[in-house]
């Protein structure tokens, strides 16, 4: 009866490892093959608005809405 309960516990364990492994990797993948390109694509719009005179005030917002989008928080 022991070891069935001790075998129930570590397979719990396992599932667990697993269940927070496969989120730890799903969130990475979602960081870099959706939210990297999506900021870098916002910090580059950025930069070319603020080669303009009239479009400096937007491309500083938009730059840093590139930067908190790759780096959130």
């Amino acid at each position: 009866m022991i070891t069935i309960l001790i075998c129930l516990v570590i397979l719990a364990v396992l599932f667990w490892v697993g269940f927070a492994v496969t989120g730890a990797l799903l969130k990475a993948c979602l960081w870099l093959f959706i939210l990297l390109p999506i900021g870098v694509v916002l910090c580059v719009m950025g930069a070319v608005f603020c080669c303009t005179l009239i479009l400096i005030p937007l491309g500083a917002k938009v730059f840093k809405a590139g930067i908190h989008v790759i780096f959130p928080g």
